[in-house]
């Protein structure tokens, strides 16, 4: 499984990749350009650099490249629902991620 992570604080990135027990190829960035490749899920962070999350998945799911992936926006708090429903996002997690949060996403 091909995981890309966007985000520009290292510890979203150790958390998510703390909770993935099983085999995969992990890739992050706080870029959305270098995204070069098919991955099958994408974690965006709500806040990257001066870009916010929700326009980043936007962006990120017109390309043809992203066609078949799943989005999963990690969010600041509850409310962020909506920001993630509105862009599309397969999944939502608040942070702090737990394992029970990250396992959803992965059994669906």
């Amino acid at each position: 499984m091909k995981i890309f992570i966007i985000s520009d604080n290292n510890w979203v990135k150790e958390s998510v990749e703390k909770y993935l027990d099983f085999e995969n190829t992990i890739n992050s960035s706080s870029e959305i350009e270098d995204v070069d490749s098919v991955y099958d899920y994408i974690f965006v962070d709500m806040q990257v650099k001066s870009n916010g999350g929700p326009s980043l998945i936007r962006e990120l799911k017109r390309s043809d490249l992203t066609k078949n992936t799943k989005f999963i926006l990690l969010a600041d708090r509850e409310a962020d629902e909506f920001q993630a429903k509105r862009v599309g996002a397969d999944y939502f997690i608040v942070k702090p991620l737990s394992k029970a949060a990250m396992n959803l996403v992965f059994k669906n």
